[in-house]
């Protein structure tokens, strides 16, 4: 079989020629080990190119809309445009907003936090206190990946979040990144989220386009979050991008011993999202809980990404994710889960259902499990089906109408999901997102 690649030259060339006239306009130049990390990055991709569907992780993926137009970093000045409708939940402890990948003080709010709670921004810390970041943005080295390698050069600001041992906030923190509407713009947004020991968090980013704005934009963002011992994190990831959008994002995770780390990733946006999340475990007895969903129609291209590493004894993940789609679009679930011989008493489970409306939509799936250890509980399945006729049928004969009823069959559907990870707050708010698309007309997207 032959596979077509396209290494979307006009982005990647785009971001060659930008680099040398913007690097010097970027937080923490100066600082030795800063520099070095984005010229090795910047080296790194471009011996690299963007993916294509000729590696094997992104088979089901290929970048082709990089190809169409010169993506080129926002210049500062764009970050003053207009922010728009608000976007996130309400009811946060701190909210703040970034407008082409540069923060928005004007529609930020951080009111008095709890003792032990730290949230600015990246360029901050990069002035004031660089070296309490160097470890985590210096984390991951060069085999992290060309998109990876991209955002290391290019990241202009994101969001820091840090909590001390022991503290623990009882409202979530809300990180807002919008895309201004500057035509063929790319942002790389990189947040740093640290808990210490028996720590207790709730982080919320929302990926928005005020008013569903049309032009076509890249957005390429990294969240790095690392959990002490016996620490808590819920991660909400809400992609709900423009039309015109590319967006690719990823979640990398160190879970230490007795830590647990649960998150939702929503793709309702963009002509084309994938979104990753790679999780490792450096200690026993941690928990992950992944879940997520893509919501569909047109032409759009919808992508979940999962890796989790189980290098120590008697931990435990769960994946579930769902997917509705319908007209043309196409849906991807990839999910790996490795144990290492010595990851004895590992329990993982893993499952991806998706529901097509259309004869015309498409669902991938790749669920694997690579088991090196005895002592294991592991299982994972995948199912792809349409609306249960009989169910329809039943809630007409109850007085509902077609689009009634496949509307409360679908929301049921992804409700499901939704109450699995949680029955509170964040479930009221990823309830309001899919009911938001499905009060939405179709079409538009530029696949």
């Amino acid at each position: 079989m032959t596979t077509t690649t396209i290494d979307c030259a006009t982005t990647r060339d785009a971001h060659l020629q930008a680099f040398g006239r913007l690097a010097p306009g970027l937080p923490g130049r100066g600082i030795d080990w800063l520099d070095r990390l984005r010229r090795d990055a910047f080296r790194r991709f471009k011996d690299a190119g963007m993916p294509h569907r000729g590696l094997e992780a992104w088979k089901f993926t290929g970048l082709d809309l990089l190809a169409k137009h010169a993506f080129s970093p926002v210049p500062e000045a764009a970050a003053e445009a207009e922010a728009g409708s608000d976007f996130g939940p309400g009811g946060y402890a701190a909210k703040l907003v970034f407008v082409d990948g540069r923060f928005h003080a004007g529609r930020s709010r951080r009111s008095t936090l709890a003792k032990g709670v730290t949230v600015t921004t990246l360029a901050a810390a990069l002035g004031k206190t660089p070296g309490l970041i160097e470890g985590r943005l210096s984390a991951v080295d060069g085999a992290a990946g060309a998109l990876w390698d991209l955002n290391a050069a290019f990241m202009a600001d994101g969001a820091v979040v840090r909590l001390e041992a022991g503290a623990k906030l009882d409202k979530p923190i809300s990180l807002v990144f919008l895309s201004s509407g500057a035509k063929h713009g790319a942002h790389h947004v990189r947040n740093l989220v640290t808990l210490g020991a028996g720590a207790e968090a709730t982080v919320i980013e929302t990926h928005g386009a005020p008013g569903g704005d049309q032009a076509a934009a890249f957005s390429n963002a990294v969240t790095d979050v690392a959990l002490g011992e016996g620490a808590a994190l819920m991660h909400v990831r809400v992609q709900d991008l423009g039309p015109g959008a590319v967006h690719t994002a990823r979640a990398v995770v160190e879970i230490a011993k007795g830590a647990h780390y649960t998150s939702f990733a929503l793709a309702m946006g963009a002509a084309l999202s994938r979104q990753e999340t790679d999780a490792t475990f450096t200690g026993p007895n941690g928990g992950v809980r992944l879940f997520g969903a893509y919501l569909g129609r047109d032409r759009q291209h919808l992508d979940h990404t999962t890796r989790v590493d189980h290098a120590h004894p008697r931990c435990c993940t769960e994946e579930f994710f769902k997917g509705v789609l319908d007209d043309r679009a196409h849906g991807v679930f990839q999910g790996l889960i490795r144990v290492a011989p010595q990851a004895i008493g590992t329990d993982a489970r893993q499952k991806n259902q998706a529901l097509l409306l259309s004869d015309r939509a498409a669902a991938s799936t790749k669920p694997e499990l690579e088991i090196l250890a005895d002592d294991v509980k592991c299982t994972h399945g995948a199912t792809v089906g349409d609306l249960d006729a009989d169910e329809l049928f039943y809630l007409m004969t109850r007085g509902l109408s077609e689009a009634e009823a496949r509307r409360l069959l679908i929301a049921g559907f992804i409700g499901d999901v939704i109450d699995r990870f949680d029955q509170g707050a964040v479930a009221q708010h990823l309830h309001a997102c899919v009911a938001r698309w499905q009060d939405r007309d179709q079409g538009g997207f530029h696949g």
